[in-house]
């Protein structure tokens, strides 16, 4: 049983409906079996491991920007008897130990966010380097955040808060729109948005109360990330936390979590 927590990895398996949308989401952009791919993995480990088996026994190549992040899909793949999983460790510079043209297919999942926060390249800079390795019309896809999650019935006292807290990821929150302007920037052919929303209702009180308390103890006064958001008055934090832990009990309290998928080809 996965269920260990490795630094950017959050590794699960109470997450059967987050995985099943990548797949149609896969199978929407028409991604083949037969197809060279890599993927650029995103910090739930079991999503890049489980498109490996969405491409059977098709080499698939992962790319992570963290030593830790490779070491931790190395041992996972292998105790889940994935042989045809390489996976590369990129540079803080933003490049890849991939030689040109190698790939018919590129996927990105949160990869962009992990990759330019960590080491503040740029999106347009990270964007000309997957398309460098791409082959001539192959296709190069990424899904990012499309804003902060939308939490309703939520008071405007407690948006604001939210609004304060959300604002050291201004940049983050829009990195799906961002990844879009950077394709057509590098030229790709029929460049596309899509958008995807992903709901956790009361209906699941076990994976609503996961969440909130995930966000509480986040907000712990003591924790490196509260403390790193000086700019938010410890009242309002604490206004914030005590907001959360009530909605626990709330039958009609959602979370919505907005996606981006940006998508576009390669010229021949």
């Amino acid at each position: 049983m996965i269920d260990a927590e490795l630094r950017n990895f959050e590794i699960t398996t109470r997450n059967g409906a987050i995985l099943e949308s990548n797949k149609q989401i896969w199978q929407t952009l028409g991604i083949k079996q037969t197809d060279n791919a890599l993927f650029f993995p995103a910090p739930n480990a079991l999503v890049p491991l489980r498109f490996a088996k969405f491409m059977n026994k098709r080499k698939v190549t992962f790319v992570d920007s963290n030593d830790i992040n490779v070491s931790t899909l190395i041992s996972l793949a292998a105790d889940l008897k994935l042989s045809n999983v390489t996976v590369k460790l990129a540079n803080a510079n933003g490049k890849f130990p991939i030689a040109d043209s190698a790939f018919e297919v590129i996927y990105s999942d949160l990869g962009f966010s992990s990759f330019c926060q960590e080491y503040k390249i740029d999106v347009e800079t990270l964007a000309k380097e997957l398309v460098r390795i791409l082959k001539p019309g192959g296709k190069l896809a990424a899904l990012d955040e499309n804003g902060a999650p939308v939490m309703y019935p939520c008071p405007p006292e407690i948006q604001a808060i939210r609004a304060k807290l959300d604002a050291p990821r201004a940049d983050k929150l829009i990195m799906g729109r961002r990844i879009y302007g950077a394709l057509k920037t590098c030229g790709l052919k029929n460049p596309k948005l899509m958008g995807y929303s992903r709901f956790v209702t009361s209906d699941d009180h076990e994976l609503m109360e996961s969440e909130l308390l995930r966000r509480i103890a986040n907000l712990d006064p003591h924790s490196a990330e509260t403390q790193s958001k000086v700019s938010v008055p410890a009242p309002e934090v604490e206004k914030y936390r005590a907001w959360l832990k009530s909605q626990i009990s709330n039958d009609s309290f959602m979370i919505q979590f907005n996606t981006i998928l940006a998508f576009g080809e390669k010229s021949d």
